[in-house]
C-alpha cells in the first residue's frame, strides 16, 4: 500500500451534536491519511452517531499527496458522513486546496461548501440540516 514515513499533518476531532468538528494542519502525507482514518473510525464507533456532518477547520497548506487523496476518497465513500462544510479561513492554499475538495468530495459521493469563516460553514450545515 504506502511506504512507511513519518506523519506529517495534525488533527483534532470533537463532536458538536451531531457535526463532527475536524481541525486540521497540512501539509498532508499518506501517513497523515492513514491517521485521520483511524481516528474518524474510532470517534464514531464511540459515539455511535451515523448520518453525521462534518466541519473541517483547516490551517497551513492543505495540500494531500495525489495516493493520499485517492486513498481518502475510497474511505469517504463508505463513511456516513452526508455534508462537510470545509473553513478555509486560516489556510494558506486556499484555491489550490478549494480546487482539491471540489475534487474529493463529488467524487465521494459528499455534499460540500468552502467558506471563508467558521460562522458561515456553521450557518451552511444548519441549513443542510434543516433541508433533510
Amino acid at each position: 500500500m504506502f511506504e512507511k514515513f513519518k506523519m506529517h499533518g495534525d488533527v483534532n476531532l470533537n463532536w458538536q451534536g451531531k457535526t463532527l468538528e475536524i481541525n486540521t494542519t497540512g501539509p498532508w502525507n499518506s501517513e497523515f491519511f492513514i491517521h485521520l482514518h483511524e481516528q474518524l473510525i474510532n470517534m464514531v464507533r464511540k459515539q455511535q452517531i451515523t448520518d453525521f456532518d462534518v466541519l473541517l477547520n483547516i490551517h497551513g497548506e492543505a495540500l494531500p499527496t495525489p495516493d493520499a487523496q485517492a486513498a481518502h476518497i475510497e474511505f469517504l465513500k463508505a463513511s456516513s458522513a452526508k455534508a462537510v462544510a470545509v473553513n478555509l479561513e486560516r489556510c494558506v492554499t486556499k484555491s489550490m486546496t478549494q480546487q482539491v475538495c471540489d475534487h474529493v468530495y463529488p467524487a465521494a459521493g459528499l455534499t460540500h461548501q468552502c467558506f471563508d469563516n467558521k460562522t458561515q460553514a456553521i450557518q451552511w450545515l444548519n441549513a443542510k440540516t434543516r433541508e433533510e
